[in-house]
């Protein structure tokens, strides 16, 4: 977590007026290519979320130009879902960190010399080692966002505006416009925004192996992730409340079984949950693929979490997901689903979150605002719609 401050902050205080200087230094008026384009570079260094809502702007771009090569620059952090894409012909898995070495930034760079992109769209919202790496790309043309403060959009020959309202799938989206591809708004077409994940044969016949050998066929199952990664810990919900939760719903119906998922950096808490509810729930943290982990999602009936990776992975495979939010936005970064429950602290600054990493305080303490009743409910009403229908109704 140390070296992704460090980074940011070396990102901005450096990249800023580095990314300044080039502009300056290489602007010139170019001329979008749209009748010849035959590479397109798209750069997204992070992350798991961002990658899955980047899912429908590149099966867009794929469709509208099929016979371009789209290569994806990525990083180790989004590697697993990017190299699942099928709209994805190449990959560059550029590591960041290695450019402490200046040797090894410029031979990167040279390396991504060998090919001319007529187009490169980076899709960064702040981070100016992107635009540093399109400066010194061979391009025809660029596109990226233009991000309040950021600066990072000029040295690119066409911007899309980063809206602070809409949904960051949407905002992805939108660097297609400049190519002349104008999408949908909102969720006036679904086929258009629809989300994926790729699961193979062999992730559901694990899934299905799983489930027998743990007894699952005739049970309620449901999914709790406490985890949020390595830097999401200021987005995590304690898990002493997961316990309770639990443990309130196993008293209400006994034939639940939970599911616990996480990686291997969130096994600690995973294994604390597990220890909590062990008798009715089963710890899968950092014992499965994430393609094994979606697939045992996609049987689950719902999947409870806040905001990370695996809520938009739950809401790809159609598995309702009750969000938990407190820095975090969820008309931005929630669920992309109209059935997905949003529960949102009611602290009076949340949410604070815009570029996924600029707290509004140093020590975040809106998710103790959700309280275990406030969850239990949603979870009632998720595994018994008919009743709160009823009550409506009356």
């Amino acid at each position: 977590m140390r070296r992704k401050k460090i980074f940011r902050l070396f990102d901005r205080y450096v990249g800023i007026p580095v990314v300044i200087l080039l502009a300056l230094l290489t602007r010139k008026k170019r001329r979008l290519p749209i009748e010849s384009i035959k590479n397109i570079l798209f750069i997204k260094l992070a992350a798991i979320g961002d990658a899955i809502l980047l899912i429908p702007t590149l099966r867009k771009l794929k469709s509208s130009f099929p016979d371009a090569t789209l290569t994806f620059m990525c990083s180790d952090i989004n590697l697993p879902i990017v190299e699942k894409i099928p709209y994805v012909d190449k990959i560059i898995n550029c590591r960041v960190y290695d450019f402490k070495n200046p040797l090894k930034f410029f031979r990167f760079i040279k390396e991504l010399r060998k090919t001319k992109y007529e187009v490169i769209i980076d899709a960064g919202q702040w981070e100016r080692i992107n635009s540093v790496i399109t400066v010194f790309a061979r391009k025809d043309y660029s596109i990226g966002f233009k991000t309040d403060g950021q600066w990072k959009h000029i040295v690119n020959d066409d911007i899309a505006e980063h809206s602070r309202t809409k949904h960051e799938l949407e905002n992805f989206m939108d660097l297609l416009i400049p190519l002349g591809i104008v999408p949908v708004g909102g969720m006036k077409n679904p086929d258009e925004l629809q989300l994926e994940f790729f699961l193979t044969k062999h992730d559901r016949e694990f899934r299905d192996d799983f489930w027998i050998k743990n007894n699952l066929q005739n049970k309620y199952v449901m999914c709790f992730h406490p985890g949020c990664g390595e830097n999401g810990k200021p987005r995590e919900w304690h898990v002493d409340n997961y316990i309770k939760l639990g443990q309130k719903i196993h008293e209400f119906d006994n034939d639940v079984r939970i599911l616990i998922t996480g990686t291997d950096l969130e096994a600690d808490i995973c294994n604390k949950l597990y220890d909590g509810i062990k008798d009715y729930a089963i710890n899968t943290s950092g014992k499965c693929t994430l393609e094994e982990t979606g697939a045992l999602v996609e049987r689950s009936k719902l999947m409870v979490c806040s905001n990370t990776g695996i809520l938009h992975i739950s809401c790809c495979v159609g598995t309702k997901t009750i969000g938990l939010h407190g820095p975090t936005n969820p008309a931005k970064w929630g669920a992309y689903s109209r059935e997905a429950v949003v529960i949102q602290s009611d602290k009076f600054c949340s949410p604070c979150l815009y570029l996924g990493h600029d707290y509004g305080c140093n020590n975040p303490t809106c998710m103790p605002q959700i309280t275990v009743d406030d969850v239990y409910l949603q979870v009632r009403k998720a595994m018994h719609p008919e009743l709160y229908l009823e009550v409506i109704s009356n």
